[in-house]
C-alpha cells in the first residue's frame, strides 16, 4: 500500500456530503454532484482455513476483497465507504486518495470493520469525483493463488425512482446427473436510514411466474439463496424483476462447484440494471 495513502475508521455516521435530491423518494436534501456516490450490494470475506460447516451455505471457499477508487481530481480527497450487514448497525472507514489517482481500500484487511464471514454491502461517498471498482477473489483452502475472481463497476447515485425496480436477464441454478453444480444468489441492499424497503422478486419462466416476498430493514442487506428457494426449478433459467416499494441496490452472484467438493470452481457478480422509471409492461 502507498504510504501516501493514510486511512482510519469510525463507526456509525460520518456526514462526508449533503445527498440528495430525490426528495420523499429518498429523504435527502440535496443531490450530491455526479460520481460523488456508489453501491454494491455482496460482499463477503472468509478467512483462510475456512471450515465449510461454518461458512454461509455455497459460500465455502477462503475469500478476499478490495475496492479501488480512482480519484478523477486534481487534489487529494477522502473517500467514505459505509459497510451494511445483515444483522449488525452500519460501520464506516475513510482512507485519503492522491490526486489523480486510484487508492485501495483491502475490505479483507478491516476485520475490525467488517467481520469475516458475514454478508455485506457498500455505499462509497467522495467530496471529488471517483470511480468505485470493486474485486473479489476466491480460493482454494491454503493456496495462495486464486481460484476464481470478479469485478465489476459499481453503481452510481443518488437512488430515486428509477432505483426501485431492477432487472437481469440471466437467472439460474445447476442440479443434475453432470458434475457441474450452479448457486446463486440476489443480494438486495435497503441503504434508507428508517423506512425498510418491501421487495417483490419476480421470476419470469417460459410459461409461467414464481413471486418471492422479502422485507429488508433499514440500513441492512439481504440475499436470497436461490439454490434452496423452494419455488425455483433447477436447470431452467429465468429472467427476476426485482420491485421495492423505495429505492434499492440489487446485485446477482453465481458460484459454480463441482458436486460434492466444496471449493470454488468460478464464480460472476454483476449489478442487475434499474428500469423502476420505465414501463415495461
Amino acid at each position: 500500500m502507498n504510504s501516501n495513502v493514510s486511512k482510519r475508521f469510525t463507526m456509525g455516521v460520518v456526514p462526508v456530503l449533503l445527498l440528495s435530491s430525490l426528495g420523499a423518494m429518498t429523504g435527502y436534501a440535496q443531490r450530491p454532484a455526479p460520481m460523488t456516490e456508489w453501491y454494491y450490494a455482496d460482499g463477503t470475506i472468509q478467512p483462510d482455513g475456512i471450515n465449510p460447516k461454518e461458512a454461509r451455505e455455497g459460500v465455502w471457499s477462503p475469500a478476499r476483497e478490495w475496492m479501488v477508487v480512482f480519484n478523477l481530481s486534481q487534489q487529494e480527497a477522502v473517500a467514505t465507504a459505509r459497510f451494511y450487514f445483515e444483522d449488525i448497525a452500519p460501520r464506516e472507514y475513510q482512507q485519503k486518495l492522491p490526486a489523480r489517482s486510484p487508492g485501495r481500500i483491502v475490505v479483507h484487511e478491516l476485520p475490525e470493520i467488517v467481520p469475516p464471514k458475514k454478508l455485506y454491502a457498500v455505499r462509497v461517498r467522495c467530496e471529488t469525483p471517483v470511480v468505485v471498482q470493486p474485486t473479489r477473489a476466491e480460493y482454494e483452502p491454503w493456496n495462495p493463488v486464486s481460484h476464481a475472481m470478479a469485478s465489476f463497476v459499481a453503481y452510481p447515485g443518488p437512488l430515486g425512482k428509477r432505483e426501485t425496480r431492477w432487472i437481469y436477464a440471466d437467472g439460474l441454478t445447476l442440479s443434475s446427473g453432470n458434475p457441474l453444480e450452479e448457486w446463486e444468489w440476489i443480494s438486495i441492499l435497503n441503504p434508507d436510514e428508517h423506512r425498510e424497503a418491501k421487495v417483490k422478486i419476480t421470476f419470469n419462466f417460459a410459461g409461467e411466474q414464481k413471486v418471492h416476498d422479502i422485507t429488508v430493514p433499514a440500513e441492512r442487506v439481504r440475499s436470497v439463496d436461490m439454490y434452496n428457494l423452494p419455488i425455483i426449478p433447477k436447470n431452467k433459467i429465468s429472467g427476476p424483476i426485482i420491485e421495492s416499494d423505495i429505492p434499492i441496490v440489487v446485485e446477482q452472484v453465481r458460484r459454480a462447484y463441482t458436486k460434492g467438493i466444496p471449493v470454488i470452481t468460478a464464480l460472476w457478480a454483476t449489478l442487475a440494471y434499474p428500469v423502476g422509471d420505465t414501463d415495461i409492461h
